[in-house]
């Protein structure tokens, strides 16, 4: 009686390893942004770069962590009984660089808040799609505040992907 009964235990066992595997893979890796899209972002502004160049600044302190909790007001897709069940946080992430330049001598931090992204139209997901992105500016004993991307504006066309798992 028990041989028939083995397949469906080993089956069983595949599964629940496959999830277990794919659940610590997920969650817990530490977040990792893709600062190619980050920098050529900032060097598009024209303030950043009338300070800044590529070639020249120079990365002081960077920092990014998960968010805690689910009462971020961009995503009531995350205030749902399902929701609430599967997820104990959203998967955003919040940090800042810390950036200075060494020919101008302006001082920079970045701070930036990230969402999980899919696009299925196109087979595409990003885990740490940017959706707030501010730059403080320090030069001289002048302060500049630049926003270069905004919420509202991400949000018009972009919805963050709920995971279920």
């Amino acid at each position: 009686m028990m041989f028939n009964q083995a397949l469906v235990w080993k089956i069983h066992l595949f599964f629940f390893s496959l999830f277990t595997y794919t659940r610590i893979r997920d969650r817990g890796m530490e977040p990792v942004l893709d600062e190619v899209f980050l920098f050529d972002t900032l060097f598009k502004n024209e303030k950043v770069l009338s300070l800044f160049t590529p070639k020249t600044f120079h990365i002081i302190d960077y920092h990014q962590e998960y968010d805690e909790g689910l009462d971020n007001p961009y995503f009531p897709e995350y205030r749902t009984s399902i929701a609430k069940f599967f997820n104990t946080d959203m998967n955003t992430t919040s940090g800042f660089y810390k950036m200075g330049d060494v020919e101008s001598g302006a001082m920079m931090s970045v701070k930036f808040r990230t969402m999980p992204y899919a696009n299925n139209k196109y087979n595409m997901s990003e885990p740490f799609f940017i959706y707030d992105l501010v730059c403080e500016i320090t030069h001289e004993g002048e302060y500049h505040k630049e926003v270069i991307i905004k919420p509202e504006e991400v949000f018009k066309t972009k919805r963050i992907f709920v995971s279920w798992h």
